[in-house]
């Protein structure tokens, strides 16, 4: 069984308040618009009015489901976690805005309570790819999906090239290296499906047709290089991270190093806002049920 933080609801529950800055309304967060890609992906245009059902998979703190919400009026949306605290921050933003067309349930994507062949469209935004079991997640999200030739699953993976992927895997890789004695790699979760046939391989074999993995980019916008390490405190991604490091004086290098190494990368600022923009790239893999 693995022990990495990423894996566990208590690993999530940890940064869930802190993940919900970034989506609360009325600004519109940086998954967010990952979430839209989807949407979009997945939803023929013509089928916004249409009255349907929508499982939001590994849901977080609700930003498929909460943009969503207001888009498609006549969908009821389900938005599932198997964190509790995140379905709570969930349960708090739609009794807060008044929501009428989400309902949040804590729920395992890789056991779904939800009934066969009841779902129109079903949805992961970054969550799938931390599950322990990626296939039986994409079996459930293709179990549920009424077998109509019409109704798709999505999923969101980040891909190689993304600036914060690229920082956490050279800041782990250099003190892994030291600590080891000899080159040594990391091997990060949040890039489970980042290799782009291996995921359509995968969404192929457990029975969705008309697979597509479609690339799209969205910046993260900060003030200054500094925010992410509070940003990222207690997000179980950094503290795995810490977690291969064996030693305490290792450990004390992590930050600085990661904030040398991220600003190396030369981020430019945004000449509307003047925000940094770290750039942020994800395949979105869509797949068909027969």
């Amino acid at each position: 069984m693995s022990n990495l933080k990423q894996v566990t609801s208590v690993g999530w529950d940890q940064t869930a308040e802190t993940l919900a800055k970034f989506i609360l309304k009325p600004t519109i967060g940086f998954s967010t618009y990952f979430a839209i890609d989807a949407l979009n992906l997945a939803i023929p245009k013509e089928f916004k009015d249409k009255p349907m059902t929508i499982l939001d998979v590994a849901a977080g703190t609700g930003p498929l489901s909460l943009y969503g919400a207001e888009v498609y009026k006549n969908t009821k949306f389900i938005a599932t976690d198997f964190s509790p605290k995140m379905i709570e921050i969930v349960d708090r933003l739609v009794k807060g805005n008044n929501i009428k067309n989400i309902e949040a349930h804590v729920m395992d994507g890789q056991n779904l309570a939800i009934e066969n062949d009841s779902i129109d469209y079903t949805f992961s935004i970054f969550g799938l790819i931390f599950f322990p079991d990626l296939i039986k997640g994409m079996k459930e999200m293709h179990r549920v999906l009424k077998p109509n030739n019409q109704s798709r699953a999505a999923i969101a993976s980040w891909c190689n090239d993304s600036f914060l992927v690229q920082v956490f895997q050279e800041t782990t890789d250099q003190l892994l290296t030291q600590q080891n004695g000899k080159p040594t790699t990391y091997h990060q979760t949040a890039l489970s499906l980042s290799n782009e046939s291996e995921f359509k391989a995968h969404l192929e074999s457990v029975g969705f047709i008309d697979v597509t993995i479609t690339k799209v980019e969205h910046p993260m916008e900060l003030d200054a290089i500094s925010d992410l390490i509070p940003m990222f405190k207690t997000n179980p991604t950094y503290l795995d991270c810490l977690d291969q490091l064996h030693s305490e004086e290792l450990k004390s290098k992590f930050d600085t190093l990661f904030i040398e190494i991220a600003k190396s990368k030369n981020p430019q600022r945004s000449s509307e806002n003047n925000k940094l923009q770290l750039r942020s790239y994800s395949y979105i893999g869509v797949g068909t049920k027969k």
